[in-house]
């Protein structure tokens, strides 16, 4: 893609960007650009990775990167090619919610300035736990490693470590290592669980029925007074108060950004439990985990993830949870999601094996939420899939297997693939690790979950009697030094690995942004118009915005005029335009609620990557500005709105002004320089429905 951006003209195109250029591809045109200026640039470095085809591919053979209109993960129903699934794992790695980097641009392994992301950090163990192996090949894994978007795949049983695949190098192996420290997503839930297990024990919380009543941010909310269990069986009668699992219906801010207290008094003030059913939401682990922190204290908290991860599970390298982005540095705030290397994954699981089999106090924990597991009643994913197959919930955990019913298996499970199962029984692990799965296996987008998972503990025969013995000394067998030494140089390469793929990305990235501001569909030749859209569509040309869930369609008004108008549904309805490097620049359009509307639009501006401006207007009036990264308005505004008739609206970023202006006057504006750039975007509240009509971006 980049060669085909610059095939054109490298006039334009610093010294720096053709080096970057020449080490990552190292073609012709690159390299003679570099002679032509005299320029010593490097040979290239990197191997192009083998593309897969289409044929041997379960993904889109395809080789232009998706962004999916600038946001954070690739969407779960995506077919992603190879290309977009390598750039969202560099994403992943290195650029997205990620530990203490220095900001989005600098190339600094280690942040000195600015506080860190996570919240709290785990050491790894003086003596980290040896695994046992004896290995054995599997063909079916191996060609799954090869054609879809794994990255790890660990089978323990029997003490030893049985099967252990890694993404091969012509893969995604060049990016993801043994040492490369990843998200668990929503398998950081069951991890919340394990550590309240331990603070039970500990005595910092009572019991699992334990009330939430003696902490005062909750109080005049749902979850005030409510037994610790109905939180991690996800039955504390949310559902009045979310979209999905992630999104308030009051504000559409997303409940993994902003603190426990921001939510409580904005969000969930004065709301009241509904009747208790299953009701899967981010919110609930993240009281759990912060309620530990509020019992425990910062020291306790600390003392109680380094007994749990560090002395325990005996981690060979550093982990951490997240804070939200919105989170101050002491909120009494903990998000669930977790980081640490697909071997600790195991360690941990082994954990949690080890306490259940010698029936330690954490072992009963275990047992009790497992007997009180509740029936999910989930529907929408394919029957074979990771989340419908499991009919249970406990504890944060996924139970009740189909056709296991009866037996002691729980696992983890989190958005993309990241699935951990316990058979507890048989003592067997099944730890994976991967970029993408959108559970419809065996088409495209997809791994086969259901073989090479839940078929392998529900086909385990019972373990060995005679096991190895799986206790190891205390001493550590290990030279201390040697492993800092190791640790060290492990750290030095995941740096160094960062800056390659940061300069990788940028080069991409800088090849992209000179084409965006060059040449878009319904753009100037003078660059003052960067995007425009009429929606009229005469010789069957495609619309130029993208409508992702096929929410939107193209209607004639009375006049024969076409406007582009959303369907009614019960979630937001949205589309997004553009690219993700815009920066300063106006968007117009002309937009008409319909007769009986009653609801939100919205106008996103620099979209990317979980940040933007949005500004609202409201069908029977009221404007707000705010930003995504700390969802409070940054502007109100109120301005006369009548359904049915058609108002003349522009949102624009210019430095650092915003402004929101309707019919020419503006009605909010506001200073704020926390994003630089993105695409636009639009979006209609449920059960609303909006056309517009002559979107027209102009640069600033």
């Amino acid at each position: 893609m980049a060669a085909n951006a610059l095939a054109q003209d490298l006039s334009g195109w610093s010294d720096k960007t053709v080096c970057r250029l020449v080490e990552s591809d190292g073609s012709a045109a690159y390299v003679e650009e570099a002679s032509s200026r005299g320029l010593e640039c490097k040979a290239p470095i990197k191997a192009k990775p083998v593309k897969p085809t289409k044929s041997k591919s379960n993904y889109s053979s395809s080789t232009k990167i998706d962004r999916f209109g600038g946001i954070a993960e690739i969407p779960e129903p995506a077919n992603p090619n190879y290309e977009t699934l390598k750039f969202y794992l560099y994403r992943y790695l290195y650029s997205f919610n990620i530990y203490p980097f220095c900001g989005s641009q600098s190339k600094e392994f280690h942040c000195k300035e600015f506080p860190p992301l996570y919240s709290h950090q785990v050491k790894a163990s003086n003596d980290p736990y040896r695994f046992q192996s004896d290995l054995r090949e599997d063909e079916y894994i191996k060609k799954q490693m090869q054609q879809t978007a794994l990255l790890s795949y660990l089978l323990y049983e029997d003490g030893k470590i049985v099967i252990d695949e890694i993404t091969p190098k012509d893969r995604f192996g060049d990016m993801f290592t043994n040492s490369s420290r990843y998200h668990s997503q929503s398998m950081g839930k069951t991890l919340v669980s394990y550590v309240a297990g331990h603070a039970i024990c500990k005595g910092y919380i009572k019991s699992i029925d334990s009330r939430l009543d003696d902490w005062a941010i909750l109080e005049n909310t749902l979850y005030h007074n409510q037994k610790l269990i109905d939180l991690l069986n996800m039955t504390a009668g949310t559902q009045n108060y979310f979209k999905g699992s992630n999104q308030f219906s009051n504000s559409n801010r997303i409940a993994t950004s902003p603190s426990v207290k921001d939510i409580m008094e904005n969000e969930l003030k004065g709301s009241k439990k509904s009747y208790a059913k299953y009701h899967y939401n981010n919110l609930n682990p993240i009281l759990v985990m912060s309620y530990i922190l509020h019992k425990a204290g910062n020291e306790g908290f600390q003392q109680l993830l380094n007994e749990v991860f560090t002395q325990k599970s005996r981690i060979s390298g550093k982990a951490f949870f997240l804070k939200g982005d919105s989170t101050a540095k002491d909120d009494v705030s903990v998000w669930n999601q977790f980081y640490a290397t697909r071997y600790d994954y195991l360690r941990i699981a082994k954990a949690m094996l080890d306490d259940w089999k010698n029936d330690t106090c954490v072992g009963q924990y275990l047992k009790t939420v497992h007997s009180l597991a509740i029936k999910k009643n989930r529907k929408g994913q394919h029957r074979d899939s990771r989340v419908r197959m499991p009919k249970g919930y406990a504890g944060f955990f996924h139970t009740n297997f189909k056709g296991m019913s009866n037996r002691k298996v729980m696992s983890m499970d989190g958005f993309g693939g990241q699935s951990i199962i316990i058979d507890f029984e048989r003592e067997r692990i099944v730890a994976i690790q991967a970029i993408h799965d959108n559970m419809k296996f065996p088409k495209a987008g997809s791994f086969n979950w259901k073989k090479i998972a839940y078929d392998t503990i529900r086909n385990g025969k019972p373990a060995s009697n005679s096991t190895i013995d799986v206790t190891q000394p205390l001493k550590a067998v290990f030279d201390p030094q040697q492993l800092i030494v190791e640790r060290e140089s492990k750290q030095e390469a995941q740096r160094v690995a960062k800056e390659y793929w940061d300069n990788y990305y940028d080069a991409f990235d800088e090849a992209i942004n000179l084409e965006a501001n060059r040449v878009l569909f319904g753009s100037s030749a003078d660059g003052s118009i960067m995007f425009s859209e009429d929606f009229e569509i005469e010789g069957q040309r495609a619309i130029r915005v993208d409508d992702r869930d096929n929410k939107w369609s193209i209607k004639q008004d009375k006049g024969g005029n076409s406007v582009y108008c959303n369907k009614v549904s019960d979630y937001w309805t949205e589309f997004n335009f553009g690219s993700e490097h815009w920066s300063d620049y106006s968007i117009s359009y002309r937009m008409r609620f319909s007769v009986g509307t009653k609801g939100t639009a919205e106008t996103h501006i620099r979209k990317t990557f979980g940040s933007d401006y949005r500004a609202n207007i409201g069908s029977f009036g009221g404007v707000e500005i705010y930003i995504t990264k700390n969802g409070r308005p940054k502007a109100n505004g109120f301005v006369s709105t009548k359904t049915g008739e058609w108002l003349d609206i522009q949102l624009t970023a210019s430095g650092d002004n915003i402004k929101y202006i309707v019919d020419g006057e503006v009605v909010a504006s506001a200073i704020d320089d926390r994003v630089k750039k993105g695409s636009g975007f639009f979006a209609v509240s449920a059960n609303s429905e909006v056309c517009i009509d002559n979107i027209v971006v102009n640069k600033m």
